[in-house]
């Protein structure tokens, strides 16, 4: 596991540990402890298991358990924190955290490497200046949100890549059905999406307001969760913009169909009224013939 620390001169120091003794021991000599986790193994997860004092936490962790509040796992707040991708599809994982004044712990996947490097890069710049004490963990949080922020609008604009390319199929060819499962895809993309975003947005709402107990909740963390908590709004405004640009395709794609329907009649109409001619030119030639023939 990979573990950074603050020491009393508030000098980052990161190093890598494989027993609860070892960290017990360094516990003891730093001001501050971030525990990182990548993809922990059994014995890693055993090793948090003790640490904070609950067993049952693994099972959650390695289940991807989804918690909708933060929770109190011994003497640490549990967060649970989600994150999204997008390439071809929308793809969610998890960033669990528990923290504590003097104790970081996070468990995450490798998704979410460039926002913890990211996060580590600026804690480094300004430990010492900005951070002092138990005031670390809450600016490591603000800025793990405010990574994802700026990760959530990089998604936001791929989605919108996709709605044009999405929009232009439908202007090329109106009558096509793959467009109407396109623009459902999408839209079920959009919701899952919000869902990750409104998540984001409430916790980081929780911690601002001071619900969470283990977390600093002074004026100044108040402050640095107030960037990321505002991006994600915006964020959010724009997916209903896009939601909107969906539904002008899906009625771009009824007025196609409206438009196929009253061509086809057209033609029905004018076969129709070909035959009828035709049965009164047969009706004529015979009724010449009965005629003639008297």
């Amino acid at each position: 596991m990979r573990v950074h620390s603050v020491n009393k001169s508030s000098e980052l120091q990161s190093r890598d540990l494989t027993s609860l003794e070892e960290l017990e021991s360094l516990r003891d000599k730093v001001d501050w402890l971030w525990i990182d986790l990548l993809k922990p193994d059994n014995q890693e997860l055993s090793i948090i298991a003790e640490l904070v004092g609950d067993q049952k936490v693994v099972r959650d962790i390695q289940t991807k358990k989804v918690l909708p509040r933060p929770k109190i796992v011994g003497n640490l707040s549990l967060l649970y924190i989600p994150q999204a991708t997008f390439k071809d599809k929308l793809e969610t994982f998890p960033i669990y955290v528990f923290t504590r004044d003097r104790i970081l712990v996070t468990v995450r996947d490798k998704y979410s490497s460039e926002t913890v490097e990211n996060t580590l890069r600026t804690f480094e710049d300004c430990v010492g200046k900005v951070c002092k004490g138990k005031a670390n963990s809450s600016f490591i949080l603000s800025r793990i949100f405010h990574e994802l922020s700026n990760e959530n609008l990089n998604i936001v604009m791929s989605l919108r890549q996709t709605i044009d390319d999405i929009e232009h199929d439908a202007l090329s060819n109106p009558a096509s059905k793959e467009i109407n499962r396109l623009v459902f895809e999408m839209k079920r993309q959009i919701s899952a999406f919000e869902r990750v975003l409104w998540a984001q947005r409430e916790l980081m709402l929780s911690i601002s307001e001071g619900v969470v107990p283990t977390i600093d909740a002074s004026d100044e963390v108040a402050v640095s969760f107030s960037h990321p908590i505002n991006n994600i709004s915006r964020e959010l405004s724009l997916l209903d913009s896009h939601n909107n640009a969906l539904d002008s395709i899906l009625r771009l794609q009824d007025l196609g169909m409206i438009h196929r329907v009253e061509r086809n009649l057209t033609y029905l109409t004018v076969i129709a009224l070909m035959v009828s001619i035709l049965l009164i030119l047969l009706e004529i030639d015979i009724l010449s013939l009965l005629y003639a023939g008297t």
